[in-house]
């Protein structure tokens, strides 16, 4: 406009939408989180982008859209007092350290935007969100940009007295890399609120023999020769499932592509890990020595339909 190429009465027409005072945009152009993000860096240039808008910078976008905030408002923390929330974007004051501010690049022909770091980002997240939501969103951060628990409970301790930072920390407990989906987070965490043994993630399986590879799980249990092959085609998963069976494994299959709940799916688990329980127990040797036992051979079991 003050090139003279615009008026303030075009400005304010019908080709045109206000996202805050005097910035504007092209009607025909949808406004997103992306565009409320830019908006937001000329209304508050000291400011950083934070919350789902930056988790989806980062790219958490597939568990933003799981937690049911893809259309959540733009969230902007700023230094100072004196801002205003507004339509799609909601501003708050926080302080910000140097380290918790990182320059996105937004294309050639555009400025950087101001995002908050990884570990900042989940703070907000965490201290807003259920802790299965934000753990949920922290996992994909973790397995896309590097976020590791670490980082996130120095945060934490450097902001101790703050608001929610007991649950920031708890949740950062919780977050892990190996999670590629969200669904595979929840049943990761379900597993752990059933109060099973802690499941490692995203398994090479390995021979006894020799320790060669021999197949990948997608949960195993530390001390076990058991695993859990999740949301795997049926033909896939019975060829892995035999592979891993030839060298001493108990594999379970469940999931059915994504078709059963989360629910059903740890139910499943934990009806696994009884069934692998009793069979360690059946293996031992008698210590009376009075009745001869005979190892129990592995089997690959499938979900039954719910």
């Amino acid at each position: 406009m003050t090139r003279g190429e615009l008026t303030a009465w075009q400005l304010r027409g019908p080709g045109f939408a206000a996202l805050g005072p005097d910035v504007y945009i092209d009607a025909e152009v949808r406004v997103d989180q992306l565009q409320e993000a830019r908006a937001s860096m000329l209304r508050h240039p000291d400011g950083a982008v934070t919350g789902t808008a930056a988790a989806t910078l980062w790219g958490a976008g597939e568990a933003v859209a799981d937690v049911g905030r893809a259309g959540a408002p733009t969230e902007v923390l700023v230094p100072v007092a004196g801002t205003r929330s507004r339509g799609g974007l909601e501003v708050r004051r926080a302080a910000l350290d140097a380290v918790e501010v990182v320059a996105w690049p937004d294309g050639p022909d555009s400025p950087p935007l101001r995002l908050t770091s990884p570990a900042r980002t989940f703070v907000e997240l965490a201290r807003r969100l259920a802790t299965v939501d934000a753990v949920v969103v922290g996992d994909a951060m973790a397995r896309r940009c590097g976020l590791t628990p670490a980082e996130v409970v120095a945060l934490a301790d450097r902001r101790s007295g703050e608001r929610g930072m007991a649950r920031v920390r708890a949740a950062a407990a919780l977050v892990h890399p190996g999670a590629d989906t969200p669904r595979r987070t929840r049943i990761r965490l379900g597993v752990l609120l059933a109060r099973l043994p802690p499941p490692l993630v995203d398994v090479v399986a390995t021979r006894r023999a020799d320790g060669g590879a021999v197949g990948a799980l997608d949960l195993a249990w530390p001390g076990t020769y058991a695993g859990v092959l999740l949301d795997r085609h049926p033909e896939v998963a019975w060829a892995c499932g035999e592979e891993l069976q030839a060298h001493g494994w108990e594999v379970v299959s469940l999931g059915a592509q994504g078709e059963h709940s989360v629910e059903h799916v740890v139910e499943r688990v934990v009806a696994f890990l009884a069934h692998v329980d009793r069979v360690r127990w059946r293996d031992l040797p008698d210590i009376r020595r009075r009745f001869p036992r005979r190892p129990t051979a592995p089997r690959v079991f499938a979900a039954a339909n719910p």
